[in-house]
C-alpha cells in the first residue's frame, strides 16, 4: 500500500500535467491555430455567432484534460510516466487543428488520421499495460525524487507538443488567408494589410485575398505592389469553386461578372471591364491585369479611358510608376508631372543598377530600395 507521502506527490505530479497540457492546449487553440478554427468555424456556422478564440481555446483545452483525467482513471499512468496519459487529448488537439483547403474542397480523406490514431492508441494501450504490470511493480517500492519526476514528464510533454505541432497544419499561407478575412470581417482593414507584409513568401489565394481587401479599401492601384505578385495574373482572382477564406461571390459581386469555366483570368476581366454595366471594380482589376502581364501599351490607353476625369499627377502609384516606364520604352510617349519626385526616384533606381555588373547583387540593392514599387515587378519580378 502507498504511504501518504506517495499519494501526496502522485496528486502534486497529476495536477502539474494537467496544467501543463491545459496551458499548452489553451495557447496553441486561442492564439497560434485561431485563424484556421475561425476560419473552419465561419464555414460551417456561416457567422451565426461571432467566434471568440478565448471561449474556443478555454472549451477544447478544459474538454481535453477532462477526457485525458478520466482516461487516466483506467490507465493509471503514474509518476514519470504520468504525461503519457495525455496522448490521445494530444492527437485530438492535432486533429482539430490539421485545417486545411478540403474545409472548402470537400477533397480531404479521414485515412491518415485513423492510421494515426490507430498506432497512437496501441500505443497508449500497449504502455499502460506494460507498466502497470512491470515498471510499476518495481518502482513502488522506490525512493522516488520528486524532480526527477517532474522533469521526466516535461520531456514527455515537449515530445508530445512537438508530435501535435508536427500533425496540425503549420501551413502559414493559408493562416494569413484566415487572418486577413478575419480582420476584413471585423472592418479592420489597416491591419489585415499588414498580415504578412514583410514576407516575400505567399499564394494565389493570399494574393487574389489581398487585391479583394485593397480594391474593397479603394488602394488596388496604389498599393498591390508592395506585396509580391509572384503568381502574376493567375493569381489576381480566386477560381469558380472555393478553395481560401474569400467566398468567390464576394468577389464576382464587386467585379459585376462572373468567369466561365476555363476562362482565362486576363479575358474574363477585360470582358467584365468592357460590359455596358461595368463597375468600377472591374475597371481598377483589369487595369491591375494588364500590369501584372506587362502589357504597357494597352494599360496606357485604358488607364486615360477610365481615369479621364483626373490629372496625371492624381493617379494611383503604381499607375504613375507604370507610365513613367513606359515613357522610357516608347520615345512617342511623354510622361508630364507637377512633382518631378517621381522621376528623381527612377533616376535613382537606373543609378543603382549600373553600379553594380552582376546581377544577383543589382536585384537585391534594387529590391532593397524599390521591391514595393511596379517598376521592381516589372523588371525583375517573375
Amino acid at each position: 500500500m502507498r504511504n501518504s507521502g506517495e499519494i501526496r506527490l502522485q496528486k502534486i505530479v497529476a495536477t502539474v500535467c494537467a496544467t501543463i497540457f491545459a496551458a499548452f492546449s489553451f495557447l496553441f487553440v486561442a492564439f497560434y491555430q485561431s485563424p484556421l478554427l475561425e476560419m473552419l468555424y465561419d464555414h460551417v456556422a456561416t457567422g451565426k455567432l461571432e467566434y471568440d478564440n478565448y471561449i474556443v481555446g478555454a472549451i477544447i483545452s478544459l474538454t481535453l484534460t477532462s477526457v485525458a483525467m478520466w482516461l487516466n482513471k483506467i490507465a493509471r499512468f503514474q509518476y514519470e510516466w504520468t504525461a503519457m496519459a495525455y496522448l490521445p487529448s494530444a492527437l485530438i488537439l492535432a486533429f482539430v487543428t490539421d485545417v486545411d483547403r478540403s474545409v472548402f474542397t470537400g477533397e480531404g480523406s479521414l485515412l491518415a488520421w485513423s492510421i494515426i490514431f490507430l498506432v497512437g492508441m496501441l500505443v497508449y494501450i500497449f504502455f499502460a499495460f506494460v507498466l502497470q504490470r512491470v515498471l510499476f511493480e518495481k518502482i513502488k517500492n522506490m525512493a522516488m525524487s520528486a524532480n526527477r519526476i517532474l522533469w521526466r514528464n516535461m520531456i514527455l510533454f515537449v515530445l508530445m507538443f512537438m508530435l501535435v505541432g508536427t500533425l496540425s497544419n503549420g501551413e502559414e499561407n493559408i493562416k494569413r488567408e484566415a487572418e486577413l478575412m478575419s480582420y476584413y470581417k471585423r472592418g479592420d482593414i489597416a491591419h489585415a494589410m499588414k498580415v504578412g507584409y514583410k514576407s516575400l513568401d505567399t499564394s494565389p489565394q493570399l494574393m487574389a485575398i489581398r487585391a479583394y481587401l485593397l480594391e474593397n479599401a479603394g488602394m488596388l492601384g496604389e498599393s498591390l505592389f508592395e506585396y509580391p505578385m509572384t503568381y502574376g495574373v493567375r493569381g489576381l482572382i480566386v477560381g469558380i469553386r472555393q478553395n481560401s477564406p474569400l467566398v468567390p461571390d464576394s468577389l464576382f459581386a464587386i467585379l459585376g461578372e462572373k468567369p466561365t469555366e476555363g476562362e482565362e483570368t486576363l479575358a474574363f476581366l477585360s470582358r467584365a471591364a468592357s460590359a455596358d454595366s461595368a463597375t468600377v471594380a472591374a475597371k481598377e482589376y483589369y487595369l491591375s491585369a494588364l500590369l501584372l502581364d506587362r502589357r504597357l501599351p494597352e494599360f496606357k490607353e485604358k488607364v486615360f479611358e477610365y481615369h479621364a476625369d483626373k490629372a496625371v499627377d492624381m493617379l494611383p502609384k503604381h499607375y504613375r510608376e507604370a507610365l513613367l516606364l513606359y515613357s522610357t520604352l516608347d520615345d512617342g510617349y511623354s510622361l508630364e508631372l507637377e512633382s518631378d519626385t517621381l522621376f528623381q526616384q527612377y533616376d535613382s533606381l537606373k543609378r543603382i543598377e549600373a553600379e553594380f555588373d552582376d546581377i544577383l547583387v543589382r536585384n537585391n540593392y534594387v529590391r532593397k530600395s524599390f521591391g514595393r514599387t511596379y517598376w521592381w515587378y516589372f523588371l525583375y519580378g517573375r
